[in-house]
């Protein structure tokens, strides 16, 4: 029935929605293939996608007509070559601030990496500027080489991720809860803008504006994709740089309605617990952030002297040689951790909680202190769920899965233009 103040020419039916919806899954599907094939024939993707030749080939048409593919052997006889993306030659570059270092790498689309580039996060005592200043710094020095190298080698930067430690909320986007930017909301693109002329001047020419992503969603990301996950709901728990996590329903990143979801290390989660930074009491990054288990286990200095990354592995070679104070300082952490996880895990109710970062090898202390309080009903088959499992990637700022998010964001875009 046609609405008041409308025309039925401007209501699509019900099959053109559907047509419309068809074809923009068809298009990923040769996205996708070509992500990783670099080029197809029309034949080829008429193998790779199941459809019929007919149908790849109306599909391609459109998908030439806009934009999205180019044709670059057709001649004028009719005879057609090879099918490319219209951004086959681009490339993804993906940026974030990981312990002591800014760190920025290129890549192909279909994920392998082809340059990185790393900076040291200057932190100069009594900085009279506020605390993002220098990662940002940092992180706009790397970005810079990033986009200098793609302009020598004469290739376009077609999509970029910036990573962040905190929640991405609101829009635009803003980074929020960052123990490396900042707990206040930052607008990180708008900043790193300020200090790179090179990312302000490439940004006409990418899909679509930067992206910033979690680093907990990526981790978590990467890895679902290596366990083959993607049919689960994944909680994923990690604190290296600080408590964060993610969950993962059906390989897509849930972030909530307000972009909060499974912001682990402020649950209130300690009774009548010290304040936090962030303004409540008793958060679970007061018992189980890096910096207090470090300083738990008198590891301070060491951190000032040789950064946070190499004292957390010094904390992980004390805690495997059953060093006092180091062990005690973890399995104090553990007992928090699991007992976040009580409370969490029952809302989420997933599949798998994966235990990530230099957590991952500590898994068990973790699943002793979760499975300390649960409920004993029907003869004790609730306490068996979830498994509490190790992930197995040691990429701290989650740059594999983050790539794997970009790939699915410039996916989404493309095929929307066919639909």
């Amino acid at each position: 029935m046609t609405q008041p103040g409308a025309t039925a020419a401007r209501i699509p039916s019900e099959s053109t929605a559907v047509g419309q919806g068809g074809r923009a899954d068809h298009a990923a599907q040769v996205i996708d293939h070509l992500f990783v094939n670099d080029s197809a024939t029309r034949a080829e993707l008429a193998g790779a996608t199941g459809l019929g030749r007919t149908a790849v080939a109306g599909l391609v048409t459109r998908m030439v007509e806009a934009g999205v593919l180019v044709d670059p052997e057709s001649g004028g006889d009719g005879r057609h070559g090879r099918l490319r993306l219209a951004i086959a030659d681009g490339l993804l570059l993906t940026a974030g601030v990981a312990a002591d270092d800014a760190i920025a790498t290129l890549a192909q689309l279909d994920g392998t990496e082809i340059a990185r580039y790393e900076e040291p996060v200057a932190i100069v005592e009594d900085d009279p500027r506020p605390a993002e200043a220098a990662p940002l710094d940092a992180l706009g020095v790397v970005v810079d080489r990033a986009i200098a190298q793609a302009e020598r080698d004469g290739r376009r930067i077609a999509e970029v991720t910036l990573i962040v430690q905190g929640a991405v909320v609101g829009e635009p986007a803003l980074a929020l809860g960052d123990a490396t930017l900042g707990l206040d909301p930052l607008d990180v693109a708008s900043a790193l803008r300020a200090r790179s002329e090179r990312l302000a001047g490439i940004e006409r020419d990418l899909v679509a504006p930067p992206a910033l992503r979690t680093a907990a969603s990526a981790r978590a990301a990467g890895d679902v994709a290596a366990a083959e996950r993607r049919d689960d709901i994944v909680l994923h728990v990690s604190g290296d740089a600080q408590v964060s996590a993610a969950i993962v329903v059906r390989g897509a990143p849930y972030p909530g309605a307000h972009g909060l979801a499974a912001t682990f290390g402020h649950l209130p989660i300690v009774p009548n617990g010290i304040k936090c930074e962030c303004g409540q009491r008793g958060c679970l990054a007061t018992v189980a952030a890096p910096g207090v288990v470090l300083a738990k286990a008198e590891l301070q200095d060491f951190e000032l002297t040789y950064g946070r990354r190499a004292a957390i592995a010094e904390l992980a070679v004390r805690i495997a040689d059953s060093e006092d104070r180091a062990r005690w300082a973890w399995l104090d952490a553990a007992l928090w951790i699991g007992r976040a996880l009580q409370v969490v895990v029952p809302t989420i109710d997933p599949d798998v909680v994966v235990v990530g970062g230099w957590w991952a090898p500590l898994v068990a202390d973790i699943d002793a202190s979760f499975r300390d309080n649960r409920p004993k009903l029907g003869g004790g088959a609730l306490d068996a769920i979830p498994r509490l499992t190790a992930g197995t990637s040691g990429d701290d700022l989650g740059l594999v899965g983050a790539r794997a998010q970009a790939r699915d964001g410039l996916r989404a875009s493309l095929a929307s233009d066919v639909a």
